[in-house]
């Protein structure tokens, strides 16, 4: 190789030298203008406050008043006058079997009953009374009633009566129509629909052993349903049956309005009881990040303007908050009255600037 080739390999590893000499020195001016940045946060003042404790679960909802409605008597149903989901008041007809018996029946037991009152005012004259019976002896005038079929009479024409009102089907109570499987014009003895008063509910659901002892009759819950999770429930605990089940959990139940309407028997639903727990240290979710797999939180101190790391257990949580305390395993210090920077804090370590965001007017 010739000197001219050597010189210019030579000028050729000097710069790819010095090139990556320039990216190293680039890094590292990059990384100290990152630690030495302020990073804009909020905070807020460490309190003991009460706490709102929240334990979740899974329920279902379970109408408090329902009812499998049917005919007394097997015929042909005539007509249907309500419909699925359709909310009715007491005393709404539901539907109709057909009639020509029963008010032929009813028609023979009123022929039946003039009959019977001709022999009885009969009878009366033969004993020497009028049509005005409140002079006659109560055991002459009985004797009197079951000889001429009189009372036989009466009993048939209430029957009749009866029979012809069952033979329409009404509401018992105030409720939304479900299940309804009748069709006109075919014989059906079976259930012909299921009424539901949805105008409240019971949540049943578990809860662990250790759970119990937050939860009292009377505590109170709030339920949301996972096809609209942001409308919530209020209710209150009613019953705990104290029998712990296979699976390791105690049944609650909790009565529930349906103000919106939207509440469905059998609902699967996400149930939060809460319980207030007075004197905790309270921070908002987003204050709390992981660092080292552990859960920490960053304390401004006021005099270098600097966030310092701090461990913590967080003892007990809600949908917004965490009640911590310090994790003595890590020989953190926390107390009421440390600033906590609750936001722009995930990309913070440990001696980072940090600087507060101005509130806007």
């Amino acid at each position: 190789m010739n000197k001219k080739a050597i010189f210019l390999l030579s000028m050729l590893m000097i710069a790819a030298c010095s090139g990556n000499k320039t990216k190293e020195e680039e890094s590292v001016t990059d990384k100290a203008d990152y630690v030495s940045e302020k990073n804009m946060v909020d905070t807020m003042v460490l309190r003991r406050v009460n706490f709102n404790k929240q334990i979740i679960s899974n329920g279902k909802l379970k109408a408090v008043t329902k009812s499998d409605l049917k005919f007394l008597n097997s015929g042909t149903i005539s007509e249907i006058l309500v419909k699925n989901g359709e909310s009715i008041k007491t005393g709404t007809a539901i539907a109709r079997l057909d009639q020509k018996d029963a008010k032929y029946k009813l028609e023979q037991a009123k022929l039946s009953m003039s009959k019977a009152e001709l022999e009885f005012y009969d009878q009366l004259i033969g004993y020497g009374y009028s049509k005005d019976t409140s002079s006659v002896p109560s055991d002459l005038l009985k004797t009197i009633k079951i000889r001429s079929g009189y009372i036989s009479a009466k009993g048939d024409l209430r029957q009749a009566e009866e029979a012809l009102r069952n033979t329409t089907l009404y509401a018992p109570f105030s409720g939304k129509v479900a299940n309804l499987t009748a069709k006109p014009h075919e014989a059906f003895s079976d259930i012909v629909c299921t009424l539901i008063d949805d105008t409240r509910f019971e949540v049943e659901f578990g809860l662990l052993e250790s759970e119990v002892p937050f939860v009292k009759v009377g505590s109170s819950i709030k339920i949301c349903t996972y096809s609209d999770p942001e409308k919530f429930y209020s209710g209150t605990v009613t019953q705990i049956n104290p029998l712990v089940n296979e699976k390791g959990q105690i049944k609650v139940l909790a009565m529930v309005n349906n103000n919106s309407g939207k509440l469905i028997e059998g609902m699967n639903t996400k149930v939060i009881v809460e319980n207030l727990i007075k004197g905790k240290l309270v921070v908002p979710k987003s204050a709390v990040v992981m660092r080292d797999d552990f859960d920490v939180l960053f304390r401004l101190d006021k005099k270098t303007n600097k966030a310092m790391w701090t461990y913590v257990t967080i003892e007990m949580s809600n949908t917004e908050s965490h009640a911590v305390t310090a994790n003595i395993d890590k020989n953190a210090d926390l107390n009421e009255g440390d600033i906590i920077i609750t936001s722009g804090n995930l990309n913070l370590a440990d001696g980072s600037n940090v600087e507060i965001k101005r509130k806007k007017n």
